[in-house]
């Protein structure tokens, strides 16, 4: 009963997990609070971008307006005190802290986005504040079962940045259990019209995302994944001190042609036995090269990052308890170049490896998770280096108490020693410049605490609805971050260890309700920031966020075959508990509805309709970065797409 309790409450985001019976292996996932959104939501939503990814989830906040500048916040932690992944490749640091660091990518191609909060030794390098890891698609998912390839075409327009995208995905098997996906969209966009009217400006851009993917799955217990992809943007963006993410231009200001670029290749194998339960492995191998160029003044930023991980998973019995077991090992290699403002060339160079087991054992009604990371980390920062190594600790445990009931409590450790400082601050250093007062920096840490309940059942309120039920109060500590005094626009007088400890404490509450073809999903956060003596702190790049109270409620209904309605609110509080001579950011209430239809008479044909923040309200992110109370990106207006997709 513990197994389905949790597995259901996880999954509460899709009604494909409620399931009555499960498979032995998932009990060993359960005692790290995951959450998934699903590639169903991201089409019902149109999704086009990393903020509208995330639009469903209340613990996510995505500021900076523009795609370009986007920057994310789990629990009040910006992104890069995440470990962030796609298809296991950990993604690189931002090469610059004016933009948010989270790389673009097609939401067409993802199959699901997993997002992890809590602790965990196998969550990878540098996960401070937890993991959000992208799973692409394979061929096997989009063929037809009676067919042998396959084409998809699409084509969509969006009103509020006068946006044209079009895509084409061809696959197919090769052989039994063989696949090979290929992938190409382009989109092209003018500045967005923001609610009231008037443009953003610096928002308009040029995306492109080329993907390849081979998938031979299920083979004797094997399964072999390669891909590659290529993202870019480009556009008339703002940089440096006035960067994307901090305002409109102030007054005099130029923006510049940049273009962004990033390749991912991935290498991904498993096997799992069917002769031994100590036989399931997963081996990752990845590189990841990041490019960042400034068109109008010929100089550019670079990332190369290499990396894997191999792990295995025991399963067996020890007298009372069953156990899953997990051994493993990560590292990576990233190289940071660029070049500075007297034309010299920058580099930084950081490595990290790490041993980590996590051991979850069942115990009638009570499972128990404990676990440890090692990390061995060094990095090189102009005349200053990094290196030592941690250890972090872990431990969790679920009690089952009954009637669906589970209560649940964590505790984690976090360190990070290498990715500290990104590609930019390197550029602006002098022989002047202070390196944390002629002291060793010290890693950065994170300690995590959580707990609450969750519930799972049927037949609550009508026979043969589905109900889950979850409550999560957290407490995360981050300290030792690294910070940059100086700069903007000239050069930077100090890189330092901030002395000061930040605080997020709050909540979430979560509950979906299903029945037949209605499902609905109510999510409610509670993020409060502050510093270790109990004052709040400001929005800050790399490091945390406040936020006033979100909720989303997120509706979908099956009115007939082929015709799927759906409408979510999103509701944000007013925040006013700021630091001094910091501004209020105000609440506000947006509107979207959704509507997919298959028509029958045309075999293959998907149409969608969604009129994003309906009522046009003029609102911003609370997480952009604000220059003053009229100077700040505001989000897009009230945006109506349209989208056609086409099955062969």
């Amino acid at each position: 009963m513990t197994a389905l309790a949790a597995v259901l409450a996880s999954g509460w985001m899709t009604a494909s997990h409620a399931q009555t019976t499960l498979p032995e292996v998932e009990v060993r996932a359960l005692s790290a609070e995951s959450r998934e959104i699903t590639a169903e939501t991201l089409q019902r939503t149109q999704a086009r971008d990393m903020a509208e990814v995330f639009a469903t989830e209340s613990s996510v906040s995505v500021g900076g307006g523009g795609r370009n500048a986007q920057r994310i916040y789990l629990r009040g932690m910006e992104g890069s005190n995440l470990n962030i992944s796609i298809d296991g490749a950990s993604q690189g640091r931002n090469l610059h802290q004016h933009r948010g660091g989270i790389g673009g990518i097609d939401p067409d191609l993802l199959k699901r986005v997993d997002i992890q909060a809590g602790p965990g030794a196998d969550r990878g390098p540098g996960a401070l504040g937890g993991s959000i890891r992208f799973e692409t698609v394979d061929a096997q998912d989009l063929l037809d079962p009676q067919r042998r390839a396959g084409v998809r075409l699409k084509a969509g327009y969006a009103s509020a940045d006068e946006a044209w995208r079009g895509a084409t995905t061809v696959y197919g098997l090769l052989g039994e259990g063989m696949g090979l996906l290929g992938h190409v969209s382009a989109q092209n966009a003018e500045d967005y019209r923001i609610g009231g009217g008037d443009d953003a400006p610096n928002t308009a851009g040029r995306d492109r995302d080329y993907f390849l993917k081979f998938s031979l799955l299920e083979q004797a217990g094997h399964s072999l994944r390669l891909s590659t992809e290529r993202n870019t943007n480009r556009g008339l963006y703002l940089w440096g001190s006035t960067g994307s993410d901090m305002g409109y231009a102030p007054e005099g200001s130029v923006p510049v042609y940049q273009e962004s670029e990033r390749n991912t290749h991935v290498l991904n194998h498993s096997y799992r036995s069917a002769d031994t339960p100590w036989i399931d492995w997963r081996f990752n191998l990845y590189r990841n090269e990041d490019r960042l160029k400034n068109v109008t003044t010929d100089t550019e930023m670079r990332g190369e990052k290499t990396g894997g991980e191999l792990r295995n998973t025991f399963s067996f019995g020890l007298g009372p308890t069953r156990h899953w077991l997990t051994v493993g090992m990560d590292w990576f290699s990233e190289d940071l170049t660029g070049l500075d403002f007297r034309s010299v060339k920058q580099t930084t160079t950081s490595r990290n490896r790490a041993l980590f087991i996590q051991d979850r054992i069942a115990f009638g009604p009570l499972l128990v998770s404990v676990g440890a990371r090692h990390d061995d980390f060094d990095a090189e920062y102009g005349p200053r280096s990094v290196s030592g190594s941690e250890v972090s600790p872990n431990a969790g445990v679920e009690l089952d108490l009954g009637r669906g009931v589970t209560a649940f409590a964590g505790y984690g450790e976090a360190v990070r020693g290498s990715g500290l400082i990104p590609a930019s601050w390197m550029t602006n250093i002098t022989e002047s410049t202070n390196f944390n007062d002629g002291n060793p920096f010290e890693p950065e840490r994170s300690r995590q605490r959580e707990g609450g309940l969750r519930y799972a059942g049927g037949d609550l309120l009508r026979g043969g609805d589905q109900v889950n039920l979850e409550l999560t109060l957290f407490r995360s500590y981050l300290y030792d971050t690294i910070e940059r005094v100086g700069g903007g626009g000239g050069q930077v007088s100090a890189i330092r260890n901030n002395p000061d400890t930040l605080i997020s404490t709050g909540w979430d509450l979560r509950a979906g309700w299903r029945f037949g073809a209605y499902g609905t999903r109510l999510a409610y956060s509670r993020v409060s920031s502050e510093n270790q003596h109990g004052d709040p702190v400001a929005i800050s790049r790399r490091r945390n966020a406040p936020t006033g109270d979100r909720l989303v409620w997120d509706n979908q209904w099956r009115v007939a075959d082929g015709l799927t309605l759906g409408y979510t609110l999103t509701a944000v509080k007013r925040l006013s508990r700021v630091p001094a001579g910091q501004i209020e950011r105000p609440g506000y209430a947006l509107h979207d509805l959704q509507a997919a239809w298959q028509p029958a008479a045309v075999r293959g044909l998907s149409l969608a309709l969604a009129i994003r923040n309906l009522g046009d309200k003029r609102y911003s992110s609370q997480t952009s970065i604000a220059a003053g109370t009229d100077n700040i990106v505001h989000e897009a207006g009230r945006d109506v797409r349209l989208s056609a997709s086409y099955r062969f």
